[in-house]
């Protein structure tokens, strides 16, 4: 009769353990570039939505003619998407200024506001 020989390699228990922490890391990792591709796909979306919001800002100073109070919108095609704007031009009380607030969203039902930015004109010296 032959001695048991000890063999050198891995049981079957210990091959499934190591699977099944490799299927969970790749899990992880693909949930992970998953998200990331979302969030930069966001951030563009936003960052165009910002330019458009800083041109119109820029073509209302350049005109060096002062904007009506109230609200309007316009809409315009910037890098593929199409976006409304939104713009409502207040007076200050007790100052030279008028206030411009630019609103940028997509043009989709629903949508939800991408920015948002302030700007202040001077509407006469004091």
């Amino acid at each position: 009769m032959r001695p048991f020989i000890m063999q050198k390699g891995f049981t079957l228990v210990e091959v499934l353990v190591a699977l099944l922490i490799v299927a969970v890391t790749l899990g992880a990792g693909i949930r992970a570039l998953t998200q990331a591709t979302d969030l930069s796909g966001a951030l563009d979306r936003r960052m165009i939505a910002r330019w458009v919001a800083e041109d119109h800002i820029a073509l209302l100073r350049a005109q060096q003619s002062l904007p009506k109070e109230g609200q309007i919108e316009g809409q315009v095609n910037q890098a593929g998407l199409s976006l409304i704007w939104s713009e409502t031009s207040e007076k200050l009380a007790n100052s030279p200024f008028l206030k411009i607030t630019v609103r940028v969203r997509e043009d989709k039902p629903d949508a939800t506001q991408l920015v948002q930015i302030a700007a202040f004109i001077l509407q006469s010296p004091p």
